[in-house]
């Protein structure tokens, strides 16, 4: 069980923040940051802000700052 407890946590050390902002009414880019926790610590690994693409709404940034957030951690992941 320790083990899997083990594993868990190294899945989980990775988090994502995201962050909308209102550049004008109706007009929403996404940010987010992902975070590295390792030995009681916060280390910001990416902050990042996606000003290409506008949205409508608040959620629609949202959800793509969660998008490319989580599509981060997998890179990272992986080296």
């Amino acid at each position: 069980m320790n083990q899997q407890h083990n594993q868990n946590q190294n899945q989980n050390q990775y988090t994502v923040a995201v962050h909308p902002i209102q550049q004008s009414p109706g007009q929403w880019f996404a940010t987010y940051i992902v975070s590295r926790y390792e030995s009681g610590r916060e280390r910001v690994l990416e902050n990042v802000a996606v000003r290409d693409t506008l949205h409508r709404t608040e959620a629609q940034a949202k959800q793509v700052a969660r998008q490319a957030g989580e599509r981060a951690i997998t890179r990272l992941r992986r080296h």
